[in-house]
């Protein structure tokens, strides 16, 4: 059986990895996804004479950026984990639909996602993974609270 923990490197993502380890079968093949944004075209914010708000090499290095962030979220939630054999995966792009389709892809059995205490005007802005997540996943879904820091 196989269980994928989506983890965005936040305290919180992190417990709940460690949360979802300690309450899940022990036999369990674990692996960690960390999304991060797609690699921005610049020519898709060019725009009349003003041209685009970034050159080639600068999305190139942000997108960098994001990789190297995402690899250390990752190094950070597998060092919470002890034991289990862990497979990591970076993919970029958005993150619900992208945790989705992995775990469709992959053929997990359980998802496990943390539940962030946004307020309600952030979860309408920037809307939540867990969520969208909850109602798309191909699997069941372990949502796993933080404490109450």
């Amino acid at each position: 059986m196989k269980a994928l923990i989506a983890t965005d490197g936040t305290a919180h993502a992190i417990e709940a990895a460690h949360g979802a380890v300690a309450v899940l079968h022990p036999d369990l093949e674990f692996e960690i996804v960390r999304v991060i944004p797609a690699e921005e075209d610049p020519n898709e914010t060019a725009g009349g004479f003003e041209g685009p708000l970034m050159t080639e090499e600068e999305a190139e290095e942000r997108h960098h950026a994001d990789e190297v962030q995402a690899q250390t979220d990752l190094e950070a939630t597998l060092a919470s984990l002890g034991e289990p054999a862990v497979t990591t995966i970076v993919e970029g792009g958005s993150p619900g639909p992208e945790i989705c389709r992995l775990a469709a892809e992959r053929g997990v059995d359980v998802l496990v996602v943390g539940a962030s205490e946004k307020g309600w005007f952030r979860r309408i802005l920037s809307g939540s993974v867990m969520e969208y997540t909850a109602h798309h996943a191909p699997c069941p879904v372990l949502i796993v609270r933080g404490g109450s820091s």
